[in-house]
């Protein structure tokens, strides 16, 4: 059960933070509620986008944020997170198998200097909390989604592990990233399949705003089939057939000013706005030292 802090101060944030114009409004709108945001994968832009808003509302209480990491590394990534702010990057490294293993714009360089920005900020005082949700976290919670059709059991699985994450301490701000699919607050048909998305499962039990990533073109780093690839549909797709790299991404055929909006408009989409990052630029794994 929510327990909502005092309405979000007017003062303005510290200037150490950088937030994108219309953070304030979206702040107020999701104060108390689950605030998703659905990125592309492997952009610098999202991960630093998330750390500025996070770093804006850190003075108006506990904040709890999201990753899409394996939600059986959450553990590890905790320990990491209670370490010295000198030590965390190691202990993170050593601690969470993903980096150093994924490819796919999660585990990118972007987001390691978020989360490190997030810690430094933690660190400092304000009460910042994360949780590696993605996936189910073990086989009981495996069983308990097994008869969800197509990709729901992995969608309900984020759904209850960010609920559960949530319940931890009253936050008065819960902020997830993750990829713009499980994002979305329609249901999708996926393989001739109707499937509800892990925002529109969460917003079933809980209230939810919900915002679509916009781009002025440029690049994300991401994993697709190789150009060359022969691909069979029948035949299941196998490493050597994926190019993990810096991909073109087109511009979204609406402008937007570079920032937060909300626009009821999106709804039809299953969003309730959007953030506009302007054109974004390719964010490769980490060097692991």
């Amino acid at each position: 059960m929510w327990v909502l802090p005092a309405i979000l101060a007017a003062a303005l944030p510290s200037p150490a933070c950088d937030p994108m114009p219309g953070w304030e409004e979206v702040a107020r709108a999701s104060e108390g509620r689950y605030l998703v945001l659905g990125e592309t994968h492997g952009t610098v832009e999202a991960p630093a986008m998330l750390a500025e808003y996070v770093c804006a509302l850190a003075d108006n209480g506990p904040v709890l944020v999201g990753i899409e990491f394996t939600s059986t590394t959450n553990a590890a990534f905790q320990r990491a997170w209670a370490a010295p702010h000198g030590a965390f990057r190691q202990t993170l490294f050593a601690q969470v198998s993903e980096w150093g293993e994924r490819s796919d714009g999660v585990a990118s360089t972007a987001m390691l200097a978020m989360l490190e920005r997030l810690h430094a900020l933690k660190e400092a005082g304000a009460q910042i909390d994360i949780v590696a949700f993605n996936g189910a976290n073990g086989d009981a919670q495996r069983a308990a989604f097994a008869g969800l059709p197509g990709q729901e059991p992995h969608e309900a699985a984020q759904a209850a592990n960010i609920r559960e994450a949530a319940q931890g301490r009253p936050y008065s701000h819960v902020v997830v990233l993750v990829g713009s699919f499980h994002a979305g607050k329609q249901a999708v048909t996926l393989g001739g399949v109707e499937t509800r998305p892990m925002a529109m499962l969460l917003a079933e039990r809980e209230r939810v705003l919900s915002l679509a990533m916009h781009t002025g073109g440029g690049a994300t780093w991401n994993c697709q089939l190789a150009v060359d690839a022969d691909f069979d549909p029948t035949v299941p797709v196998t490493d050597d057939m994926v190019e993990c790299a810096s991909h073109a991404i087109a511009p979204n055929r609406t402008e937007r000013e570079r920032g937060f909006h909300l626009d009821s408009e999106m709804s039809q989409h299953g969003y309730d706005g959007v953030f506009a990052l302007g054109p974004v630029t390719a964010s490769p794994p980490p060097e692991i030292d």
